[in-house]
C-alpha cells in the first residue's frame, strides 16, 4: 500500500485520525478494502466479544462478564481448539486487563497455550484482528444509530457497511 513497515489501524482510517489525517478519503477507503480483501483470501476463523460497560459499576464485573463470554466460547469449540498442537495467542499488551483475562481463561481451559508479545506492524493477522474489532464496534453503532459523522462519511450508508465490510468478516466466523 506504499506504507513501509506500517501497521494498519482500521478505526483511525475510518475516522481520518492520526497518521491518516491528511490522506484523501478515496485512498483511506482503498486501504480498508485491501485489508478486507486480504481477510477474504486468508484461511482464518474469528470471533469478537462485546459487553455493555456503561451499566457496569466496576472493572471486576467487566472482567468477569468478558471472562465468562470467552470461556463459554472456548468450551463450545473445545474440540476445535484441542485439534491444534499449540494455541498461540498474539497480543501487544495494549489493554492489560484483556491480556490478563485471555491468559486466565485459556490457561485454565487448555493445556497447549502459548502467549507471544508482538509488534502490531509485524503481523498482518494482528491487523486483521484490529479490523474485526473495529467493524464489530461499527456494526453495534450502526444498529443503535450512533455512527459518528466521520463514520457515516467514510462508509456512505448501512448497506455499504453490511455488504462490503461486515459480510466478509461474518463469513469468517467460527460457527
Amino acid at each position: 500500500m506504499g506504507l513501509s513497515n506500517h501497521c494498519i489501524h482500521a478505526g483511525p482510517i475510518i475516522r481520518q485520525e492520526e497518521e491518516y489525517r491528511y490522506i484523501e478519503p478515496e485512498k483511506r477507503i482503498k486501504f480498508l478494502k485491501r485489508l478486507v480483501a486480504f481477510v477474504r483470501h486468508v484461511d482464518i476463523r474469528c470471533e469478537s466479544f462485546c459487553i455493555e460497560k456503561k451499566h457496569i459499576a466496576d472493572r471486576v464485573e467487566v472482567a468477569g462478564k468478558l471472562s465468562k463470554e470467552i470461556s463459554q466460547f472456548v468450551k463450545k469449540h473445545y474440540e476445535f481448539f484441542t485439534g491444534f498442537d499449540i494455541i498461540k495467542i498474539y497480543y501487544d499488551n495494549g489493554q492489560v486487563e484483556v491480556n490478563k483475562i485471555l491468559s486466565a481463561v485459556f490457561h485454565v481451559l487448555l493445556d497447549n497455550v502459548e502467549f507471544k508479545k508482538v509488534v502490531s506492524s509485524d503481523y498482518r493477522l494482528f491487523q486483521v484482528a484490529d479490523l474485526v474489532c473495529t467493524l464489530k464496534l461499527t456494526e453495534l453503532k450502526m444498529d443503535s444509530h450512533t455512527l459518528s459523522k466521520s463514520e457515516k462519511n467514510f462508509f456512505g450508508n448501512d448497506r455499504v457497511i453490511k455488504k462490503n465490510y461486515l459480510k466478509p468478516i461474518k463469513d469468517k466466523k467460527l460457527v
